[in-house]
């Protein structure tokens, strides 16, 4: 007599214990990618340093405005901090920037960081052509009294989402800058969020 044994499969009928758990797991990997999707959606997904080094005055501005002229934006400012999981946060809204007041304020000395959204499930956002901006162009912060600061596009970078040089971006440096980060790249559905990080990067004008 030959014995054969299929291994792997079955026509057995799942108990109503293992129905029960095959649903439970369901319902886990759904809030499971819900909860990734909502993390994604108010946070940069990028993580400051922790201590940042700030001039002890950190002179400059209380940023209320910004604008860009190449791209026809001209909104305004939120200010951000740091979510549960220590990324930057974003700003509510789809057209207006969010500054991460943890950092240096724009024209003090160090890196300023703005972060705007590239689209919504309704059309493109404030940052949707952040990567047309080229060297030379003119990104202008003001605060609530008016006080106008002109930064220069100095060059722009991608980088993947979960390996950006967090230090170059938002810890000290010499000189006056500001960067301003926006989402790139493939779009992961499972996460609800695009693959990469656009960082464009300005210097303060001098007068």
């Amino acid at each position: 007599m030959i014995a054969l044994f299929i291994s792997g499969c079955s026509n057995k009928e799942p108990s109503a214990k293992e129905k029960a758990n095959e649903t439970v797991n369901k319902v886990k990997t759904s809030e499971t990618s819900e909860e990734k999707q909502q993390i994604a959606s108010s946070s940069t997904e990028l993580t400051p340093p922790e201590g940042l080094k700030l001039k002890a005055d950190n002179e400059g501005i209380v940023p209320a405005s910004i604008e860009i002229p190449a791209l026809n934006v001209n909104t305004e400012i939120e200010k951000v901090g740091r979510m549960g999981n220590g990324q930057m946060g974003v700003p509510k809204g789809f057209d207006t920037v969010g500054w991460f007041g943890e950092g240096a304020k724009p024209g003090s000395p160090g890196n300023a960081v703005m972060a705007g959204h590239v689209d919504s499930k309704t059309g493109p956002a404030v940052f949707y052509k952040l990567e047309d901006l080229d060297k030379g162009d003119e990104v202008i912060v003001k605060d609530n009294d008016g006080k106008p600061l002109t930064f220069v596009v100095t060059g722009k970078e991608k980088y993947d989402r979960k390996n950006a040089p967090v230090d170059k971006i938002f810890d000290y440096s010499y000189g006056s800058k500001l960067n301003l980060i926006t989402c790139t790249g493939n779009f992961n559905r499972d996460e609800g969020t695009h693959e990469e990080r656009l960082v464009v990067y300005t210097e303060l004008k001098n007068r």
